[in-house]
C-alpha cells in the first residue's frame, strides 16, 4: 500500500506533470499556425506543392510534372492517400474503389495514388498491393521508401491530399468518409 508520504509524492509529480500540460488540457480554440500565402509553396490548402518524383510499385517513376498541364499524362485533379496497408487504410482505399472513383470516372481525369510509405521498397510495394488486391485497380501505388513525401506534405496515414492542374493543394486532411474529398473534387471536375 501506499503511504502517506509517497502519495503526496505522486500527486506532487502529478501536478507538476500536468501543469507542464496546460496549453493542452485548455486549448483556446484558434488556429495558431502561421497564415498561408497562397501560391506559396508548401504542404497546405492553396499552396503551390513542391514538385516530386517516386517510384511506382513496378519500378517506373512517377513524376508529379508528368500529371500537370504539358506533361505527358496531364490530370484534372491528382489524389494522393497514405496508407500503411491497415484495417482501416484498406477501408478508407476500398471506399473509394467503390465509391469515389466510380462517381469522377466519366466526368474528368483523376489520378488516384496510394502512397506506400510503409514497405520500404519497390518489391515490398508491389507485394503489399497484390496481397491486398490492388493489383490491376485503377490505383497507382507509388512508394515512399524514405518517407520524402510524407515530410514534404506533414501527411500521415490516412492523409488524403487533392492537387490541382496546377500544383495547387487544395485538400490535405486525414480520410474520414469521403464527403470531403467528394466535394473538393466536385468543385475542379467538369
Amino acid at each position: 500500500m501506499f503511504s502517506v508520504k509517497s502519495l503526496h509524492l505522486t500527486l506532487l509529480c502529478l501536478s507538476l506533470t500536468l501543469s507542464a500540460c496546460g496549453s493542452d488540457l485548455n486549448p483556446s480554440g484558434t488556429d495558431l499556425r502561421p497564415p498561408v500565402t497562397a501560391g506559396s509553396i508548401g504542404n497546405q490548402v492553396s499552396q503551390q506543392v513542391a514538385p516530386f518524383s517516386l517510384l511506382d510499385s513496378r519500378g517506373n517513376p512517377w513524376r508529379l510534372t508528368d500529371h500537370l498541364p504539358g506533361g505527358t499524362a496531364p490530370a484534372d485533379a491528382i489524389v494522393l492517400y497514405f496508407t500503411m496497408w491497415c484495417p482501416i487504410c484498406l477501408s478508407h482505399s476500398d471506399h473509394m474503389l467503390s465509391s469515389i472513383i466510380p462517381a469522377f470516372a466519366a466526368r474528368g481525369n483523376v489520378q488516384y495514388v496510394l502512397i506506400d510509405y510503409i514497405s520500404g521498397s519497390v518489391v515490398g510495394g508491389r507485394a503489399s498491393e497484390l496481397a491486398n488486391g490492388y493489383g490491376g485497380s485503377p490505383f497507382t501505388v507509388l512508394v515512399d521508401s524514405g518517407q520524402s513525401l510524407m515530410t514534404q506534405l506533414n501527411a500521415a496515414m490516412g492523409s488524403t491530399i487533392v492537387i490541382n492542374n496546377s500544383g495547387v493543394i487544395l485538400m490535405n486532411e486525414d480520410y474520414r468518409n469521403g464527403v470531403n474529398l467528394t466535394n473538393v473534387l466536385n468543385g475542379v471536375i467538369p
